[in-house]
């Protein structure tokens, strides 16, 4: 193992010398760069992930790790390729998804950078079958990670990628996609100075009550009702290590099941009394008007600046950004009306 990262630092180095006469062509030190700052560069990541899918769909519920060579595209003259492992991951996606999305460890790739230096392993959202919609909800899904990154710095970092598929089960058939990966929860935590917590027997009651506000009106607007404190469904939850908010932090995630997304094998619990993820239901806490009020308003100061980030957003249709727009302003036109909590909020809040 320590013979293959002796010579794939070589080969790469070789490969900056031979084309270092180029002008604009990157050096290693370069190529480098990628990954250390692999969730603040807003440019797609180009790669290529070569392995036998063939296999890896036929036994996707094993819970087996399947050996791939992940090609990283600097650019058209310049790239760097490591070997990482793969696994399907989601019980319902591994159910239902020809392609599921799927862990990419990471640990012995010989990946250089100080950031990832703990990381084993990273998330990797995909396109779940071969549909065109599909590839519009991974995109979609992409950018609810975007605008909470807006509202808050805790919140998951994405990186969109685009996907080269090389199945060495099929004669290496090839396939493209767009898909994201996901910032690893010991990152973000580290990011913000805190310290994941594993517990799933906290309550509503037991976090800091200005961010799950902030987190129900969130979820509200985007029309997500499957999350939940208690069993950390689609939340994780973080503890400053020193000073810091007052109760534990939740982390919101997974959007595939909202209304902004629009995914039509997204539906509601039953126990809701709603028939589509598009009609919107509040699981906040309940709070005066005058609380309700400045989530409300806090929230309303971000309606420009989230409806730039969708439409100027080139990878996703024009249609499919305007749906979206068009969604989150029938919540900016709904909470500008004066008795929305007593209307919308108050009957459901818990």
């Amino acid at each position: 193992m320590h013979r293959f990262f002796v010579l794939t630092g070589i080969t790469a180095l070789f490969s900056a010398a031979l084309f270092a006469q180029y002008e604009d062509v990157p050096s290693f030190e370069d190529t480098m760069m990628v990954y250390e700052d692999l969730f603040g560069i807003k440019e797609p990541l180009v790669l290529t992930l070569k392995f036998n899918i063939k296999k890896f769909k036929r036994t996707k519920n094993d819970e087996k790790y399947h050996q791939a060579e992940l090609t990283c595209h600097v650019d058209s003259a310049f790239e760097v390729k490591h070997t990482v492992r793969v696994r399907a991951r989601g019980r319902y996606r591994r159910d239902n998804c020809s392609m599921p999305p799927f862990w990419l460890n990471i640990r012995y790739a010989g990946i250089e950078a100080e950031d990832l230096a703990d990381v084993i392993k990273m998330k990797v959202v995909t396109r779940c079958r071969g549909a065109t919609a599909y590839k519009d909800y991974v995109l979609r899904e992409y950018l609810v990670y975007q605008i909470y990154n807006l509202l808050s710095p805790y919140s998951f970092n994405t990186r969109l990628v685009k996907l080269k598929y090389i199945d060495t089960g099929k004669k290496n058939k090839v396939t493209e996609d767009w898909g994201f990966i996901i910032e690893p929860e010991s990152m973000m935590a580290e990011r913000n100075n805190c310290m994941p917590i594993k517990s799933d027997k906290l309550s509503i009651r037991t976090v800091n009550v200005e961010w799950i506000d902030k987190v129900a009106y969130f979820h509200y607007m985007i029309g997500q009702c499957d999350y939940s404190v208690t069993g950390r469904h689609n939340l994780k939850i973080l503890t400053p290590k020193e000073y810091g908010p007052t109760g534990y932090i939740p982390v919101p995630y997974d959007f595939d099941y909202t209304g902004l997304v629009d995914a039509n094998y997204a539906i509601p619990d039953d126990n809701l009394g709603i028939s589509s993820v598009k009609e919107r239901y509040y699981l906040g806490a309940c709070r005066s008007k005058e609380i309700h009020q400045q989530t409300i308003q806090w929230l309303a100061s971000y309606r420009e600046e989230i409806t730039e980030l969708i439409l100027n957003f080139e990878y996703l249709d024009e249609v499919e950004r305007l749906e979206m727009v068009n969604y989150l302003d029938s919540y900016f036109n709904e909470a500008e009306g004066k008795r929305f909590v007593e209307r919308s909020i108050t009957p459901t809040c818990r």
